[in-house]
């Protein structure tokens, strides 16, 4: 039997018979309930399937605050996804303990616990409807990239977002924004690790745009996969802080530059090219 993993204060672990009546009493709101199902609506159809694994997540109370489905190899109408896949699926939290902080310590989280129970898959992916911003606000800030849109979904257009499963990834992260009095040109993002600031990103306002001028970590963190986590969650982070911005840039310089890697997972793409730089770009609303 698989064994619950640890997260802060609270502890991801299979379904277990026991946990039924639980998950029974487990409530949504009417509003919530259009975007995911109960837990009680989907557990037997994924107790028998194979390939889905039902999850729930507790706190230090041993109180069920959420719940989730892994399904392996799944595919999703109207997108075409590998084979070796796990889709996260009916995620939802108890909606008498929301509030609380635990959508985002799940979906930090989530990756490794994936790997910790499929270890021999790479590729993480979730479908959400493209209205409930506040739930892919949150993905995108776990490290989910927007990868493509369905136009008519069930509830109209939806939105699938993908995790690489390989790469790294610093669930204890923050961006902090700065105060910055003595230039109206730039703004100073500090990394924030285990509250510890470990690194800095500096961006320029140009026009509705911004412009990523340098990207900071500590040489002891240089290995952590800090900058890919940052460039993940950066588009979010702008798009809460500063509404009017519609891009975000970066120009790399040498064929071999350091960031280029990284700006590919982050979904950067390629604008223009010289034999000296290259730049890139995300938009930050779509």
């Amino acid at each position: 039997m698989i064994q619950e993993k640890q997260y802060g204060d609270i502890y991801i672990k299979p379904f277990e018979e026991n946990m039924r009546s639980a998950l029974n009493a487990f409530q949504l709101n009417e509003r919530q309930q259009v975007y995911s199902s109960l837990p009680k609506e989907v557990l037997d159809e994924a107790i028998e399937d194979v390939d889905r694994r039902p999850n729930v997540v507790v706190n230090i109370n041993n109180e069920i605050v959420g719940f989730f489905v892994l399904h392996k190899y799944y595919q999703h109408e109207g997108y075409d996804t590998p084979e070796n896949v796990v889709y996260i699926r009916s995620l939802s939290i108890n909606e008498k303990y929301q509030g609380n902080g635990y959508g985002t310590t799940i979906m930090m989280n989530l990756p490794e616990y994936v790997q910790f129970v499929f270890p021999d898959f790479d590729h993480l992916f979730l479908v959400v409807d493209a209205e409930n911003e506040a739930a892919w606000n949150l993905y995108e800030r776990a490290g989910f990239m927007h990868t493509a849109t369905k136009e008519e979904g069930p509830l109209g257009k939806e939105r699938l977002y993908y995790l690489d499963l390989d790469s790294k990834y610093v669930s204890s992260l923050r961006l902090e924004l700065q105060e910055n009095d003595l230039d109206d040109e730039y703004e100073n993002i500090h990394l924030m690790k285990d509250n510890k600031k470990i690194g800095i990103i500096v961006l320029e306002h140009k026009d509705d745009n911004f412009d990523v001028r340098s990207i900071e970590v500590e040489e002891s963190e240089r290995k952590e996969g800090i900058a890919e986590s940052a460039l993940r969650q950066l588009s979010t982070f702008i798009r809460r802080n500063f509404k009017n911005k519609k891009e975000l840039h970066i120009t790399l310089f040498g064929s071999h530059n350091k960031l280029k890697p990284l700006c590919d997972k982050a979904n950067f793409v390629e604008i223009q090219k010289t034999e000296d730089y290259m730049t890139l770009m995300k938009y930050i609303n779509y």
